[in-house]
């Protein structure tokens, strides 16, 4: 691998995930500061620091920037416009992914099965009655475009379904979901390929952004304790909707499994958590991986696509030649 600089992003900006942006940064940078020359820009704005702006042809930009801006395609484009290799999914698969529930439709459309629901705003939500006899009183509400769990609602009555509704914000597109029984598993990608998958559950009732982000507030076990052909099954699903999507690099797709066998896809995550307690590190350690070893794996794609598309520039300008 040629000499480069690694540049690591985070803070994500105004986000609401900046303080787990903040702890991925860190982390990688941690892992990865002796292997090769590596530098941690954070983020304070909404907007690409001068110092990445420049960076030149030999540096490759990690952002660990999570929720709003730093992975809803709009950094992205930026570091497009400026020519910059980074790792990730690119702006209009960022920007897909960060809308969960065009994210279903693309992903359902190539046979992934997905959870009833429909996007909304509180103040054009139908009556609530008819909202419960079409799809129950076992509900949840979350924010179509934010991760980690944030502000997500379980319901579990009308009068729960009322006070939930009363409390949203006027100007935020929220996706509510019929609640599928079943356990929470989530499949880490690299490269399109599976790696190991990990079965989630919380000493909850959902896996909430205090069961992800606090130690002991969630079994999260890896290899995930499910059937051969259950295994099969959701590893197909999540590579499938990896390639819909047009994912690059990684990603991490989560699931609900039923007692039944059935699987329900939730969501795409472009820029997956990697703090100390994140689950797409652990997947990496029980495939054997370490942080250094994927980043490595990651600049080496990055460096590739930047290669290829050169040698395709090279070769659309003999043709006029």
């Amino acid at each position: 691998m040629e000499d480069f600089e690694l540049v690591i992003l985070c803070g994500g900006g105004s986000s609401s995930e900046r303080n787990i942006s903040l702890l991925s940064g860190e982390n990688v940078f941690q892992h990865c500061k002796n292997a090769f020359r590596t530098r941690k820009v954070i983020l304070e704005r909404d907007e690409l620091p001068d110092e990445v702006k420049k960076c030149g042809k030999n540096s490759v930009i990690f952002p660990l920037t999570h929720g709003e801006f730093g992975e809803s395609g709009e950094l992205q484009k930026m570091m497009e416009d400026c020519g910059l290799t980074f790792i990730g999914s690119d702006s209009k698969t960022s920007k897909l992914c960060m809308d969960k529930e065009k994210t279903k439709q693309v992903v359902s459309n190539v046979g992934v099965p997905v959870i009833d629901g429909f996007k909304f705003k509180k103040n054009f939500l139908k009556d609530p009655s008819d909202i419960i006899s079409k799809f129950g009183d076992k509900l949840f509400i979350k924010p179509n475009a934010k991760g980690s769990s944030i502000d997500v609602h379980p319901i579990s009555s009308s009068k729960d379904f009322i006070n939930v509704i009363n409390s949203l914000d006027e100007d935020t597109e929220y996706l509510l979901e019929k609640k599928v029984f079943g356990y929470d598993v989530t499949v880490c990608l690299l490269n399109g390929k599976t790696l190991e998958i990990v079965n989630i559950r919380p000493k909850h009732e959902f896996f909430s952004y205090e069961d992800k982000y606090t130690a002991g507030m969630a079994d999260e076990i890896c290899p995930a304790d499910i059937p051969d052909d259950m295994r099969r099954k959701v590893s197909n699903y999540a590579e499938v909707a990896y390639k819909a999507c047009g994912c690059r690099d990684l990603a991490r797709a989560d699931f609900v499994l039923t007692d039944d066998g059935d699987v329900y896809f939730l969501e795409l995550n472009t820029l997956p958590g990697m703090t100390p307690v994140s689950l797409y590190p652990k997947s990496c350690f029980a495939a054997g991986l370490s942080i250094e070893s994927l980043t490595k794996i990651l600049i080496s794609s990055a460096l590739s696509r930047r290669d290829n598309a050169k040698q395709f520039v090279m070769q659309e300008a003999e043709v006029f030649v």
